[in-house]
């Protein structure tokens, strides 16, 4: 099984975790950038990070740039409502696979999640979106 790691103080993005468990995902959603870290630093398989950039406790760029220091081939996915010219650049910089400003439908969301499961699987797990 699949685990999505979401980083959004958004409720909105805690709905679409909804969704992607009825498609046989795992997700663990948080509102703090530390608490995600605290996740991912603790051996936690996950597969995929969704965050969004406005963090009420840490910078999102500086929540990227940790991340990608921690798990470099960790895909990640920026989801916000407050970007930039300048986070796009620094994201796309760390390698984040896609960057999208809200809102962001549901439909669309799930299938570039699996796009990227099946891009950056771990041996012996699928994803099935049927």
């Amino acid at each position: 099984m699949k685990t999505i790691l979401i980083a959004d103080p958004d409720l909105s993005t805690a709905g679409a975790a909804d969704v992607l468990d009825r498609h046989g995902l795992t997700t663990l959603v948080v509102s703090e950038a530390r608490t995600a870290l605290t996740i991912v630093r603790s051996g936690t398989p996950i597969d995929l990070v969704i965050t969004e950039i406005r963090l009420p406790d840490m910078d999102g760029l500086a929540f990227l740039d940790t991340l990608k220091h921690c798990r470099p081939e960790l895909p990640v996915l920026v989801v916000t409502s407050s970007g930039s010219i300048e986070s796009y650049l620094y994201a796309v910089n760390l390698g984040v696979v896609e960057y999208l400003n809200k809102p962001v439908l549901t439909k669309e969301l799930s299938g570039l999640i699996s796009r990227v499961l099946d891009h950056h699987a771990r041996p012996g797990v699928s994803f099935d979106a049927a």
